[in-house]
């Protein structure tokens, strides 16, 4: 497990905007999310923003989530390629 970053936002709809620690490749995508106690918040779904200054979005499990989080810095699973493709594309 590595760390991702910092969460920026919070979204009532389910959605984490992340600034990363790490480098931001197109391999994020698909990735699993966690908290400092290895608690799965969900899966990283975008990369937006410009290339000198990227942000993460990361789909909750769950909405409720939201209201729970209390660490503000994360972690990520690396997915497996090919799971899911930006866009929505599956192929």
């Amino acid at each position: 497990m590595r760390r991702l970053g910092f969460i920026e936002i919070i979204g009532r709809s389910g959605i984490l905007i992340v600034k990363p620690s790490v480098e931001v490749r197109g391999e994020l995508i698909g990735g699993l999310v966690y908290d400092s106690n290895l608690r799965r918040l969900g899966k990283i779904v975008d990369v937006i923003g410009r290339v000198d200054d990227p942000r993460v979005v990361v789909k909750l499990e769950s909405k409720e989530l939201a209201s729970t989080i209390r660490d503000y810095n994360v972690y990520y699973q690396p997915g497996k390629r090919g799971e899911y493709r930006r866009g929505g594309v599956h192929g």
